[in-house]
């Protein structure tokens, strides 16, 4: 049984090789199947026929056209875990356990951003309200150090969060867009510290009205 599994993923291998894709939703995407179709092809033990041509048929599309059709679109991390846009949250894991799909050409062109160097979670709170609602997706771009103003996801005292951020004197001003949170500062002392660490800059948002 663990022979005919090997078979199937090297088979699959095979796919994502011939479709230049590297991700099963990438790749399934390609094939124009489910994701969870990937997955019944290992407890089948069987890819069929059919995809295997198909396959081939994309590989001379890329050959032939030197992309692939997918390449206009690219999937995002997702990371199911809550930043807090009230008084943080505790963080436990960052786990990544889905993909959302965006143009390429957004994401390069719209956004301004490398698709590689972003990803999508969600907010928890309302401080950061009207501009982020409590439950709102957020694309964030990863970078190591405040660039100037803007909205961040960052790291404090064991604490996860979403805010604006703002030069000051004494190092940055931690603000809230809702006005009923209060700002508070963050010293240089502070910043030096492992205790703060910078993970990226919001970029775009969704939310419901």
């Amino acid at each position: 049984m663990d022979e005919i599994k090997e078979q199937v993923q090297e088979q699959i291998n095979e796919l994502k090789r011939l479709t230049q894709t590297s991700k099963n939703i990438d790749l399934a995407k390609s094939l124009g199947v489910a994701r969870n179709t990937i997955q019944n092809w290992k407890v089948r033990g069987k890819v069929p026929d059919s995809v295997l041509l198909k396959a081939q048929q994309i590989a001379e599309h890329i050959a032939k056209n030197g992309a692939s059709p997918i390449n206009n679109f690219v999937s995002l991390d997702f990371y199911d875990i809550e930043v807090s846009a009230g008084h943080g949250t505790l963080v436990m894991q960052e786990d990544q356990n889905d993909y959302i799909t965006f143009s390429r050409k957004f994401i390069d062109e719209v956004i301004g951003v490398n698709a590689k160097d972003v990803f999508m979670m969600p907010v928890k709170g309302d401080s950061m309200a009207p501009t982020l609602k409590n439950q709102a997706l957020i694309m964030v771009s990863r970078i190591k150090e405040f660039s100037g103003d803007g909205i961040y996801v960052f790291r404090f005292d064991n604490r996860l969060m979403v805010k604006r951020l703002q030069f000051s004197k004494a190092g940055l001003t931690v603000v809230s867009d809702n006005t009923t949170y209060k700002e508070w500062e963050l010293s240089r002392d502070e910043l030096a510290t492992e205790d703060f660490e910078i993970i990226g800059e919001v970029v775009w948002s969704g939310q419901r009205m």
